[in-house]
């Protein structure tokens, strides 16, 4: 049990780590390179997910998970008005694969300037 909640907290506090545990999973069970890459996307977005809001809790002291969520489920409303716009035939499958995948890039940017945010912080505390 010990290694598991280490493994998690792990894979939590440094995503990077995790997404190439995942994508060596993943090359296992995948042969075309484009859907091993989009599957990793896929997966490692929640641990981005929830870095993200661990880092903003550790350095605002106040959770953001709500905010995330709701900010969330905003874009895939918006996603799928437009796919309605569009198409006159919306799919809510379509709209939440694309804000999903938004979602990984946002995120991963989110945990690189979180990162580097706290590191600073860090530093001007401590001096």
């Amino acid at each position: 049990m010990d290694f598991f909640s280490w493994f998690i907290s792990m894979a939590l506090t440094i995503p990077l780590f995790s997404m190439v545990f995942v994508y060596a999973v993943v090359r296992l069970v995948v042969d075309n390179r484009k859907k091993r890459i989009l599957w990793t996307a896929d997966i490692s977005t929640i641990m981005l997910i929830l870095s993200v809001h661990f880092h903003l809790r550790t350095i605002f002291e106040k959770s953001y998970l709500f905010h995330i969520i709701l900010g969330i489920l905003i874009v895939l409303i918006l996603f799928y008005y437009l796919d309605y716009k569009k198409s006159k035939i919306p799919s809510i499958y379509k709209a939440s694969r694309k804000v999903w995948r938004l979602s990984f890039l946002v995120f991963f940017v989110g945990y690189l300037l979180l990162t580097i945010f706290g590191v600073a912080n860090g530093i001007m505390e401590s001096t």
